[in-house]
């Protein structure tokens, strides 16, 4: 039985929380994940989001491969930072902030049909 790709329904976009605190986009769609996902969904991909702000001009490829953040995506709320895995070991992500986060809200559907 082939899963159906990952949905929320508006009424949960709107009542979401975001955080106050900037995350990294890994922690924004686990939580999604956590909270909306269901067993005969797939679960939502962080390079879903990041490819549709990479194709929106909020982030770039730099040349080591790696998706950060433009002029346009600092000003939405988008700024590398650090985050520090259960091992100790830190590493360097982009952080989205509570505006970013909403953005990301307000145009999920159109992420996930990209």
């Amino acid at each position: 039985m082939n899963k159906r790709n990952f949905y929320i329904y508006q009424e949960d976009l709107i009542r979401y929380e975001v955080s106050q605190k900037p995350l990294a986009i890994s922690q924004l769609v686990e939580d999604l994940n956590k909270k909306y996902g269901q067993e005969n969904m797939r679960k939502l991909r962080t390079d879903i989001i990041t490819n549709y702000l990479n194709v929106m001009g909020y982030l770039v490829v730099d040349n080591k491969n790696r998706k950060r953040p433009t002029q346009k995506g600092r000003l939405l709320g988008i700024e590398v930072g650090c985050i520090t895995d259960k091992k100790g070991n830190e590493y360097e992500v982009n952080l989205y902030n509570e505006r970013a986060q909403k953005y990301i809200l307000d145009n999920l559907y159109d992420m996930i049909v990209y």
